[in-house]
């Protein structure tokens, strides 16, 4: 496991994962952090529409089943823009001093019963819940959030889609890398 800084010197905020000696995922060797893959993968018309028919999406099967296929596509790529640029005002803003309540306000916990852990997993939505995509990471400490990936969300719970699955089992696997390195806030990264 690697973990990225969004800024030089940067000692809270926003952090990027790169998964490497993972026993079941790797950070593509072509992308630095998992923040420039899915950046590039969700701003590519051919990525989001394959990937929306794929199994892996779990389209079919979701809330989203009787929707036109050129219409969640064409949402899940003006969400991915608005998402990264609310991405880099966040990164921006958790600069200015005490950055938790930015961090806790805008990535809600994935269920209630894990809004207090630490490390705890973490969702961010592009505009609201019902939004397509989700930007995943886990929180650290007060003042630290690390981003792990992202997902397009076609149905109702994360374990309906093999994509999202995935998504589960990088921010565990990184809780679990955090505890072993006794890692407990931002200045230990």
């Amino acid at each position: 496991m690697e973990i990225f800084r969004t800024f030089d010197e940067q000692y809270q905020g926003i952090y990027i994962a790169k998964f490497v000696n993972c026993p079941f995922y790797q950070t593509p060797n072509e992308y630095e952090t998992e923040l420039d893959k899915i950046q590039n993968e969700l701003q590519d018309p051919l990525f989001v529409r394959n990937f929306i028919k794929s199994t892996n999406s779990g389209w079919k099967q979701g809330a989203f089943k009787n929707h036109n296929l050129t219409y969640l596509a064409t949402d899940v790529l003006q969400e991915s823009a608005d998402l990264f640029d609310k991405l880099d005002e966040l990164t921006e803003e958790s600069q200015n001093g005490d950055c938790f309540d930015l961090l806790f306000d805008e990535f809600k916990e994935l269920s209630k019963s894990e809004r207090y852990d630490d490390p705890g997993r973490r969702k961010m939505y592009t505009y609201t819940h019902g939004s397509l995509i989700r930007l995943y990471g886990v929180l650290v400490g007060n003042n630290a959030i690390i981003l792990t990936g992202a997902g397009i969300k076609l149905v109702d719970k994360m374990n309906h889609s093999k994509a999202l699955k995935m998504e589960l089992k990088k921010m565990t696997y990184l809780k679990a890398w955090l505890k072993q390195e006794k890692i407990t806030d931002a200045t230990e990264l």
